[in-house]
Formats: C-alpha cells, sequence, structure tokens
C-alpha cells in the first residue's frame, strides 16, 4: 500500500499535448458543422406560383410541410384556404360551394369541400412520398400534386356533381426540422396547379450522421488493435478489458440509435460500415477472451513449475547437490 501511495504521476510529454489538440481541432470542426448548419437550415426553396392579382376571384392556398417520415414515405402538409374577391364570396364566406381536390400519383385524390356560408380554415393532408431510406443519410423523397378547384352542386340523390372551375392562387413556405425542402409551383393563374415536394436531409444531419459514424468506426478499432495485442501477449489480459470489449458489441448498436430519424436496419450505412464495426467489436471480444486464457494458463503453468522446484529442493538430501568440504 505504501508503494502505491508513493508512486508519482508520469511527465507530460510533447505527444500527450499533440493528441490533446489534435482532439480538441477535431471536435470544434464537428461541433461547427453540426451545431451551425442546424441553426441555418430546414428551411424551404419556393419557385412558380401566383399571388392574386387585383379585382381576382378565387381561393388563395397557402402550404407548409409539417412533417416527414422518410422510414414510410410519408409527409403532411397544411393547407390554409383564403377567399380572394368577393364574386365567390360574401364577407369571406362561399356563396357557392367550393371544392378543392389533391391528387397525388402515389395515392388517392384528398378532398375538402366548404359549403356555401361556412367559413375557409386550414386542413391537414397525408401526402406519399417517393424515396429509398436504403442510402441514408444521403436518401431523397419527394412527390408531384395536381391541385383543382371547383364549384359544386349536390342532387337530391346525394351526387356531387362539378359545375364550374376555380381559380386558385397558390404559395408555399416554412419547413421540416432536420430537411431541407424545395416546392416547384406552376406559374400563373389557373383552376388547376401543379407542385412538386421534394425533402432531403440537411447538411447537420448528415454531418451528425458521419461523427456517430467516425466514433463508432474508432471504437471499433481500438478494440481490435487492443484484442490483437492482448493476443499476441504484448498487453496484459484485465478484467476491465473483458468488459469494455464485450460491452462494446452491445453499446454500438445503442449508438446507431441516436442518428436522426435513424432508418430500419440493414440500410447501406450497416451494410457497408456499420455491420463491419460491431463485428469487429466481436473479433476484439473474442481475441481479448482467448488472450486471457493464454495468460492464465501460462501463469498456472509457471506456478505448477515454481512449486515441482520447491518440492525437489524440499525432497533433496541435507549436504548433496551442495559444495564439498575439503
Amino acid at each position: 500500500m505504501s508503494s502505491l501511495l508513493s508512486l508519482e504521476p508520469l511527465p507530460q510529454t510533447r505527444r500527450g499535448w499533440v493528441a490533446l489538440v489534435v482532439v480538441g481541432l477535431l471536435f470544434a470542426v464537428a461541433f461547427t458543422l453540426v451545431v451551425r448548419f442546424y441553426d441555418a437550415e430546414g428551411g424551404s426553396q419556393v419557385s412558380g406560383g401566383a399571388e392574386a392579382p387585383s379585382g381576382a376571384s378565387g381561393v388563395m392556398i397557402q402550404m407548409e410541410p409539417l412533417t416527414v417520415d422518410a422510414n414510410v414515405n410519408s409527409a403532411r402538409i397544411r393547407m390554409s384556404f383564403f377567399p380572394q374577391g368577393d364574386e365567390l364570396f360574401d364577407e369571406g364566406r362561399p356563396n357557392r360551394n367550393i371544392r378543392v381536390t389533391v391528387f397525388n400519383g402515389f395515392q388517392g385524390p384528398n378532398e375538402f369541400k366548404f359549403p356555401a356560408g361556412t367559413a375557409m380554415g386550414a386542413r391537414e393532408v397525408a401526402i406519399a412520398l417517393a424515396g429509398d431510406t436504403a442510402v441514408y443519410p444521403f436518401d431523397v423523397h419527394g412527390t408531384d400534386l395536381l391541385i383543382a378547384a371547383d364549384t359544386y352542386t349536390k342532387g337530391v340523390d346525394g351526387a356531387v356533381r362539378s359545375a364550374e372551375p376555380v381559380e386558385l392562387f397558390l404559395d408555399a413556405s416554412g419547413g421540416v426540422n432536420g430537411w431541407d425542402t424545395e416546392v416547384e409551383l406552376s406559374s400563373g393563374v389557373n383552376s388547376e396547379y401543379y407542385a412538386a415536394w421534394g425533402f432531403n436531409r440537411a447538411f447537420s444531419t448528415i454531418a451528425f450522421v458521419m461523427v456517430i459514424l467516425v466514433v463508432a468506426g474508432v471504437l471499433a478499432f481500438l478494440a481490435l488493435v487492443t484484442g490483437a495485442l492482448v493476443q499476441a501477449d504484448r498487453r496484459p489480459a484485465e478484467a476491465a478489458l473483458l468488459s469494455w470489449t464485450a460491452a462494446l458489441i452491445f453499446a454500438l448498436p445503442a449508438l446507431r440509435n441516436y442518428m436522426p430519424n435513424a432508418p430500419p436496419f440493414g440500410a447501406s450505412i450497416d451494410m457497408y460500415a456499420y455491420l463491419w464495426f460491431i463485428v469487429a467489436a466481436g473479433a476484439a471480444a473474442v481475441l481479448v477472451i482467448f488472450g486471457w486464457n493464454g495468460q492464465r494458463l501460462a501463469e498456472r503453468r509457471r506456478v505448477e513449475r515454481e512449486r515441482e522446484r520447491d518440492r525437489e529442493l524440499s525432497t533433496t538430501p541435507a549436504g548433496t547437490g551442495g559444495s564439498h568440504a575439503t
């Protein structure tokens, strides 16, 4: 115990300071890439669309994306409807039945009906997207919408019949956190509008994923190197080392779950990187176990040899094997 208390810390070397500086610089770069662009991204770029000209009568639609779920290729968009002009509206309420239909190529149409005399408001619509999460975090998802408006009548039999088209004025704004949104709208004033939506991962999200991949890869590599050194009897096998390599196998999948909107297992990051990180961690644990067994076996053999030598010395008669008197 006294020898342990008298131990002094090793002197600091230039190599240690260099390692600290390099790690600090890498951390600063990663922090800047993730946080700086996280604050700046998540908006939308809109092209096309049209504002309501003076005296025009129709429906103004303001669209805003709310959520994007890449794992099920779906997004939710809020559509806010505003009356324009006096031909179709009295004190902001339609004087005729108005219907707005949203056509999505990957699913059936969504209809929003505003009977005469009712107030117009906002509606949410779920749209299906096309995209492949297998290339996460570089996946892109999008869809095309056709938006049309008309007035309608309802017969005594309950059937809804279209009467005449209604002019539309479209615009889009806002964005979804972690996604860059691109919206392309038809230009001009029409009763039918084309809207193309595209969602791609923000740069901050990609940087975040790359940082986690680097951390996981470095941990797996260091574990494998350490396991090889233990197996080669260049490092002692300790209980803490056994625990670390075994725990790493379970820690790596948990670290993957920290990725933003992580895809199901089997994506390209698993095939090209993460699976092999876990394999390396498993191989490291196996090497450490074999090295530990080998070192314990060698130690037991050494103890047995010492005991055998002590027994031989204890059974040797006095005066034999020593120096002879002259």
